[in-house]
């Protein structure tokens, strides 16, 4: 071979070793970014937010604060005067209103808006009772809004304005996908300060069964550190990409008089389920048994000879309840729903709460150490305070709004669970009933002797008293009883 074709030959095979090392070192090279391409779409561009940088709660901030709003509210109530009262003032004024004469309340919480036609969601208890409910933007201007509906085993409730120019709609997130360590920040005005202002935090906890409406229900809350104080109500708890994953409800101060560091959000996840309803309804149809239950503890479960403490035990059946009309009763475990166990009684509350009136379930029950089936028709769920229809003229007559006496407000009112009565909800200054010494929160046990389970008996009784002009009513207030004289004529 020549020196010349020795020497292209050379540099051929150097030319096709250079070649050969350039794609290898450029597939290298690309191989890491194709990799994080290929995760990028599939996780997709949110993945990229998860990391954390010195300007991410600036920005969530800067871009979700003019969709939180402000909200005032205005009531008058009225009710009458009760020189005697010994209850809690706590526990009437949430379950009856407030006492005293005639006055304005007003209070203040937050909202923030979820569509661009002017739907607001805040909590139920910012505007329940409203006379009057004004919104105010981040920039200053006010509206008056309309209160569309409200859910109170939820807490939530769903307001109406009409903008005059484009709103900040926040977008909601899936709080099925929160967890605990989680930075989150809640946008509100505390105190009413005025003006938006931020708080950040982590999600605590996951899933804290607790009571914010009803009484005998629970929501699975979202426990955070970001500080929730009062006027926080009903503001948002954002996720780091400026989603709602919950509606800031709560806190617990252990007496003092601001966070101590623990507030509770209802996951937006359960407004979400709801929103049609409110939007078309106005409420939330749910089905009710109509019974009080509890946890089976393990000590319990021993009781009724279980391998396991689980289920619900039924404290109490409502009278005329759709659970008393199946033939379920109280000391009965409730283990079963449709063929589905329960494992606590949360379980069964949420089970059937996610059911329609009118549906009929099936529920494996336990009862003296045998099992049985009954089949329930469902009831419809009653809003918190809801009371038995009045007798109008009755009550204009006698000066005083009564209601048949539930295991909800038994419980309430701190009562045994033998005693039977009506309980007085409103007394009207100067009228009959206050002359008597009667006032709200009283149960009335009889009349001229005869014991009264219902508003109807005690109306009749007070009928077949009324040619005597006068009736001799026992009432039991706190932990004692007296007698008064009613007024007929």
């Amino acid at each position: 071979m020549s020196s010349r074709t020795r020497t292209i030959a050379s540099f051929f095979v150097l030319a096709m070793g250079m070649m050969l090392f350039g794609a290898f070192v450029t597939a290298q090279i690309q191989k890491p970014v194709q990799v994080r391409a290929a995760e990028e779409a599939e996780q997709g561009a949110s993945a990229r937010q998860l990391i954390l940088g010195l300007d991410t709660f600036k920005d969530v901030a800067r871009k979700q604060t003019a969709g939180v709003v402000n909200i005032n509210t205005r009531k008058t109530v009225k009710a009458g005067r009760d020189q005697f009262h010994n209850f809690d003032d706590d526990v009437l004024e949430r379950f009856f209103g407030r006492r005293g004469e005639s006055e304005t309340q007003r209070s203040l919480g937050s909202g923030f808006v979820i569509d661009k036609d002017g739907h607001i969601l805040t909590n139920r208890h910012v505007v329940d009772g409203a006379d009057e409910i004004r919104v105010t933007l981040s920039d200053g201007q006010e509206y008056e809004a309309k209160l569309v509906g409200r859910d109170a085993r939820t807490d939530v409730a769903l307001l109406k304005i009409e903008p005059k120019k484009a709103l900040t709609v926040l977008e909601l997130g899936d709080s099925d996908q929160t967890e605990p360590g989680e930075w989150v920040m809640a946008i509100g005005n505390p105190f009413g300060l005025g003006g938006n202002s931020v708080t950040v935090g982590v999600v605590s906890y996951k899933g804290r069964p607790l009571t914010v409406g009803t009484r005998g229900t629970s929501v699975d809350m979202i426990q955070t550190d970001a500080a929730i104080n009062p006027g926080n109500s009903g503001g948002p708890l954002l996720d780091t990409r400026g989603r709602v994953i919950g509606i800031n409800t709560m806190i617990i101060t252990r007496g003092l008089p601001q966070s101590a560091g623990v507030g509770f959000a209802v996951p937006i996840n359960v407004a979400k389920e709801i929103l049609p309803q409110l939007r078309t309804k106005g409420k939330v149809e749910r089905g009710w048994l109509g019974v009080s239950i509890a946890p089976m503890t393990e000590d319990l479960a021993k009781t009724f000879k279980m391998p396991a403490a689980k289920g619900a035990i039924v404290n109490d059946v409502t009278t005329g309840s759709p659970a008393e009309k199946a033939g379920v009763q109280a000391d009965d475990v409730i283990l079963a729903v449709d063929g589905k166990e329960m494992a606590d009684n949360n379980e069964v509350v949420r089970t059937i709460a996610a059911k329609a009136p009118g549906v009929v379930v099936k529920l494996k029950l336990l009862r003296e150490g045998k099992e049985r089936e009954a089949a329930v028709t469902l009831g419809a769920f009653p809003e918190e305070g809801e009371a038995a229809p009045e007798a109008e003229t009755e009550r204009a007559k006698l000066g005083m709004t009564l209601q048949d006496l539930t295991p909800e407000m038994a419980r309430r009112l701190d009562l045994p669970r033998t005693v039977r009565g009506v309980v007085v909800v409103r007394v009207e200054p100067g009228e009959a009933a206050e002359d008597a010494g009667l006032g709200q929160g009283d149960l009335i046990l009889s009349v001229n002797g005869s014991g009264v389970a219902s508003v109807d008996e005690f109306f009749a009784a007070v009928e077949a008293a009324r040619a005597d002009g006068v009736a001799r009513i026992r009432v039991r207030r706190g932990e004692t009883a007296f007698t008064t004289v009613l007024k007929l004529d």
